[in-house]
């Protein structure tokens, strides 16, 4: 059986939908959220008196800072003789793709998928009417999502929702991952070109490796349940934990010797 990587509940509220087009197929679908926020949320106040007041969000004119209303702000795009025009979802849709089509670009194979940059994720699934599955548009994607899974390969897809037309990879488990353009991608820096090392540093680098561990964990957010006592504690005027900053090291072989022998002990620890 294989390890959960997807500890939280499934969604049941869409978001958002398109039409999926595969070749001369169409399968309407829905999406939605792939995700789910664990951190402590934090609103903003402004005191007065003994009381809060919760803070809104309001654009501001930045020449005056004057407080404007929503519906007198446009998006506007930069020409190249610079001239600033009225850019609407509407128009870009108009001159791209059409909102709400998803159109099955290419097949790529699952072991590849890491070469694309992740922005986001979400889950797909056949669009329901008044609750109730379309049972053609049901067995199509049934279909679509069989022989990807039996191929061992994920969609690439282009979907225009909101704004400009994106690429995204739909698996066959309905994950849809939006993906940014290797042009939106920087290049990576080599700071291990810079540096010789010396066999000793190496090895020692190499058994601190191997003391912490080669793993494929599965990832539970460890730090909001630690926040919010902090919270917690700070509410009920009882002293709140804090952590210590490591200090700064100099002496890189002494550090990397004691990393080994602190991933040591703490292993016999949880042993």
């Amino acid at each position: 059986m294989s390890t959960p990587t997807a500890l939280a509940t499934a969604p049941n509220r869409a978001h958002t939908s398109f039409t999926l087009s595969w070749g001369m197929v169409t399968i309407p679908c829905s999406v939605y959220t792939g995700t789910e926020e664990t951190r402590v949320t934090r609103k903003e106040f402004v005191k007065d008196g003994d009381s809060l007041v919760e803070v809104g969000r309001s654009p501001i004119r930045k020449d005056t800072g004057n407080v404007i209303d929503n519906c007198e702000v446009g998006r506007y795009a930069q020409a190249d003789n610079g001239e600033w025009v009225l850019l609407t979802d509407e128009e870009i849709a108009q001159c791209t793709s059409p909102r709400g089509l998803a159109e099955l670009v290419s097949f790529v194979p699952v072991k590849n998928t890491g070469q694309y940059l992740a922005e986001n994720q979400a889950q797909v699934r056949p669009r329901r009417e008044k609750g109730k599955v379309n049972p053609a548009a049901d067995r199509a994607f049934a279909l679509l999502t069989t022989v990807m899974a039996k191929q061992k390969v994920v969609a690439l897809v282009k979907i225009a929702m909101r704004g400009p037309a994106r690429y995204a990879l739909l698996a066959a488990d309905g994950t849809f991952t939006l993906i940014r353009t290797a042009d939106a991608v920087r290049q990576a820096c080599d700071p291990a070109g810079s540096y010789a090392f010396s066999k000793d540093e190496l090895t020692l680098a190499t058994a601190l490796v191997e003391a912490v561990g080669i793993d494929t964990p599965v990832l539970t957010d460890d730090t909001a349940p630690v926040v919010q006592e902090f919270v917690n504690a700070k509410s009920s005027g009882k002293p709140a934990p804090t952590i210590q900053a490591p200090p700064e090291n100099i002496d890189i072989m002494a550090a990397l010797q004691a990393s080994i022998d602190a991933a040591k002990a703490s292993k016999g620890k949880v042993a």
